[in-house]
């Protein structure tokens, strides 16, 4: 498969609104391809975030791209920056092209990893949820009130074991919001969820004095860490690469990290 027809096929399939301005709401993280390599392309590699282990695990398996949800910062003020020296060299050295999609594979309606969560809790995402302003997240109803111990079970095989759960609100929940990744909303944001009568809130990271708003506005908290990511991010490249024209993926393979 040639480069540049997975470009066009990942732009086609990740932008879901063409009004939207990814480099805007997002502009440390990539969304398309970072760097180029060989322009033929017969094995895809996957991984959460870009990495010289993740690098040199997909050229361990013949790899040629990889495809992550966390590629890497640019040095501030174009300085020196070893870590990033080191793996961009490596990249170009190995003619690897690698792609990153933050935002777009997070508030994709159809994919992205917000929405699978709330499936996976057995809730239909119903509108974006704005978090600081850019629709990252989304909110969610279930068909019934279901017990809050439910959810976490069906949740479980995509929860990382550092998972902290902070039941401050009821134990039967209608609506949820997810934001995976460092979603914990700012205090000014509590008052909207109050007002939305939103029963749970997912997230990745958080800090102690989320968990106080949290108790105060009486809401409960799923704080699963990002390593939870890893799950929904292979079901998400799964999609990605099973939609692929057959005539392409005839002899392209695939590898997840």
């Amino acid at each position: 498969m040639k480069l540049k027809k997975l470009e066009v096929y990942l732009f086609n399939l990740l932008t879901f609104d063409k009004f939207l301005n990814p480099e805007k709401i997002d502009p440390y993280m990539t969304n398309g391809l970072m760097v180029r390599g060989s322009e033929e392309i017969s094995r895809i590699g996957f991984g959460v975030s870009a990495s010289l282990a993740l690098f040199e695990n997909a050229a361990a398996e013949k790899c040629d791209t990889v495809i992550v949800h966390h590629s890497f910062n640019l040095p501030p003020y174009n300085r020196f920056d070893k870590i990033f020296q080191d793996r961009l060299a490596y990249l170009i050295s190995h003619r690897f092209s690698l792609f990153g999609y933050h935002f777009l594979l997070d508030a994709h309606p159809q994919i992205g990893n917000n929405v699978e969560i709330l499936k996976a809790a057995g809730a239909k995402a119903e509108t974006p949820y704005l978090f600081q302003g850019s629709p990252w997240g989304y909110s969610a109803s279930f068909s019934k009130e279901e017990p809050l111990e439910k959810i976490i079970n069906k949740l479980k095989p995509f929860l990382s074991p550092r998972t902290v759960l902070y039941d401050f609100g009821p134990k039967m929940i209608k609506k949820a919001v997810a934001v995976s990744g460092k979603g914990a909303p700012r205090a000014s944001e509590m008052q909207n969820l109050t007002e939305e009568n939103i029963d749970l809130y997912i997230t990745g990271e958080v800090h102690e004095w989320n968990r106080e708003l949290f108790r105060e506005a009486g809401i409960n908290l799923i704080a699963q860490r990002c390593l939870a990511l890893k799950h929904l991010c292979r079901k998400s490249n799964r999609t990605c690469l099973n939609s692929l024209p057959s005539s392409s993926t005839s002899k392209m393979k695939s590898n997840y990290y």
